[in-house]
């Protein structure tokens, strides 16, 4: 019987995987996708993050916001702004609320667990990250199995603060497209 995490956890987690191509990433996003469809995983957000050779960060999501849980890429922004600030306020241009997100992930984490958020950044050419309401990492053992290197922290944050912001966020981002 799958358990639907999901539906009684009340964590925010990150899950980070770095991969040494995108289309690895990519495989293991779909893998992702999959189980949050089966409703084995509740996930706020997913993205694949790219670096090409001349450092431009990229987010790359396949689902658009056009309700609350559709995984719209803001959540993943906002943690990928904490690093690269420049690619969040030019490329998301999501508004204030957003940056509550932000906050939430500099309270939530140590300054060890942004760093090695950070170095996984800056030294893969791609990345998975997952926003989640529950721990991943057992789940997604035999799902996701492209990485190189992956690790899941737990955010000392109010998950329903995090979750009403994250929808304030989505909607502020729908106002302005």
């Amino acid at each position: 019987m799958v358990m639907k995490t999901h539906e009684k956890n009340k964590t925010v987690v990150v899950y980070v995987a770095s991969y040494p191509n995108l289309n690895d990433a990519n495989t293991d996003y779909a893998a992702v996708r999959q189980l949050y469809r089966d409703g084995v995983i509740g996930v706020y957000d997913a993205a694949v993050v790219s670096k090409g050779a001349d450092g431009k960060v990229k987010i790359h999501t396949t689902e658009k916001p056009t309700q609350y849980g559709a995984w719209s890429g803001l959540a993943v922004g906002a943690l990928v702004g904490v690093f690269f600030p420049p690619y969040l306020v030019w490329e998301l241009a999501a508004g204030a609320v957003l940056g509550t997100l932000i906050g939430h992930f500099w309270a939530g984490m140590s300054r060890s667990d942004l760093k090695e958020i950070g170095d996984t950044l800056q030294a893969s050419t791609a990345t998975l990250i997952v926003v989640a309401k529950s721990r991943l990492r057992q789940v997604l053992a035999e799902a996701v199995n492209h990485e190189i290197k992956d690790f899941e922290k737990e955010l000392t944050t109010d998950a329903k603060a995090f979750e009403k912001d994250l929808k304030a966020a989505v909607q502020d981002f729908l106002k302005a497209a």
